[in-house]
């Protein structure tokens, strides 16, 4: 006998809303013990469906946002690459529900799930940053951000997350612990929203998800307390500023340090100490994007132990690469396979429990890159992204430019 489709979404719709109500306090202690103090503000109670923006700075931020919002049952929009982690996918599907999103695409099937849901009352939650900072200064929104905002027609609530970063950084293998907190910004009505342009929309949830770490943290210096506080920078920051290596710098304890010797300590505040070439992660990670910029044309990035797998239906994965990944200006190559940079699509980065790994689409399908072993997996998405700004060899004539 088959399901009725409505009836089989209505038992499931009844269940998350059990567990969020009965389940959430007892998550909640135990991020406390795990994550430390921290204080999350009750959010006003809205009426019927809705869309809440938070900024993302750390990997429980999900749950801190539900913190404030816990007597109303949401659906997250999710990276798809959680589902293909067998138990963990389980576990999401039948607990929370999640709406998927494939990174390094544009899904119209995921606005729709979020259109149909907002239709019956149900709240929605969605990272418009799309990732995690790397450095604790807010991205950029989602390009269509604005547009579905527009098109749903209900309610938009921003809530910010502050100390999320320091708390977890992205590129961490360990938490501190220091001042973890967070609360609803504002709430637009659906007819304050319909008045502005997509710019102004964009703008002001920009501003209201704002945070500098930087900027806060020289007014506060408010200690985050943890061990190997450096390790797992290099992630982050690949570049050296004193010879220029790629891939020579390494975090142990709380020092982070490149093989020609250049050494810098980091502190509980989340700054280099005074021998450091830069005072934050920020103006290091500011410095090595002009720098790759600059030197975009001449680089050439190789590492061993790399992965190439595509993502089909039903998340299911497929191998097809491995050994020497390559990268330059003619594109990726991974054994036999190899993309133009023409035919790739922007790359994503995804993390899932303490490990990144790069997402991207090219000649019509989904891949991931993986490593076995340990080298930046972000030095290949950020250079993806210069490489197709750099002039063509002989696209243009010296008389023919601007």
């Amino acid at each position: 006998m088959e399901k009725n489709p409505e009836k089989e979404k209505a038992r499931l719709l009844r269940r998350h809303r059990w567990l969020w109500v009965h389940c959430l306090p007892i998550v909640k202690v135990f991020l406390r013990l795990h994550y430390g103090p921290f204080d999350f503000a009750p959010a006003p109670e809205l009426e019927g469906g809705y869309i809440v923006l938070p900024n993302h700075s750390c990997g429980a931020d999900q749950f801190f946002v539900a913190f404030s919002f816990i007597k109303k049952h949401m659906y997250y929009v999710a990276s798809e690459h959680a589902f293909r982690k067998k138990l963990l996918g389980a576990i999401m599907r039948w607990t929370t529900g999640p709406i998927s999103r494939v990174k390094g695409t544009v899904a119209a099937s995921t606005v729709l799930s979020i259109l149909r849901w907002l239709r019956q009352g149900v709240p929605i939650c969605i990272f418009p940053e799309g990732n995690r900072t790397w450095d604790g200064r807010s991205l950029p929104l989602h390009p269509t951000t604005a547009k579905l905002l527009k098109t749903a027609g209900v309610p938009v609530v921003t809530y910010r997350i502050e100390g999320g970063y320091l708390t977890d950084p992205r590129w961490s293998k360990t938490l501190r612990r220091g001042r973890l907190r967070g609360g609803v910004v504002h709430v637009y009505p659906p007819e304050e929203l319909k008045k502005m342009s997509l710019p102004e929309i964009n703008a002001r949830i920009s501003a209201d998800l704002w945070v500098d770490t930087d900027e806060s943290q020289s007014r506060e210096h408010i200690p985050y307390k943890g061990k190997r506080l450096a390790e797992g920078l290099e992630e982050a920051l690949f570049l050296c500023p004193k010879c220029g290596g790629i891939g020579t710098l390494h975090g142990k304890g709380s020092v982070f340090a490149c093989s020609c010797g250049l050494r810098a300590v980091y502190g509980e505040d989340g700054f280099f100490d005074e021998g450091a070439p830069f005072r934050s992660v920020a103006q290091w990670d500011d410095w090595q994007l002009s720098e790759l910029r600059r030197r975009a044309a001449e680089l050439r990035l190789v590492d061993e132990g790399a992965e190439l797998w595509q993502i089909g239906e039903d998340h299911r994965e497929t191998l097809v690469a491995s050994g020497r990944v390559e990268l330059d200006t003619s594109g990726l190559r991974l054994g036999g396979t190899a993309f133009t940079l023409e035919e790739m699509g922007e790359p994503e980065l995804c993390h899932l429990a303490g490990k990144e790994t790069m997402m991207f689409s090219a000649a019509g399908g989904s891949y991931e890159l993986r490593f076995r072993g340990s080298p930046s997996r972000r030095k290949y998405q950020l250079l993806l992204k210069e490489l197709p700004a750099l002039p063509k060899a002989g696209a243009e004539k010296e008389g023919d430019r601007p």
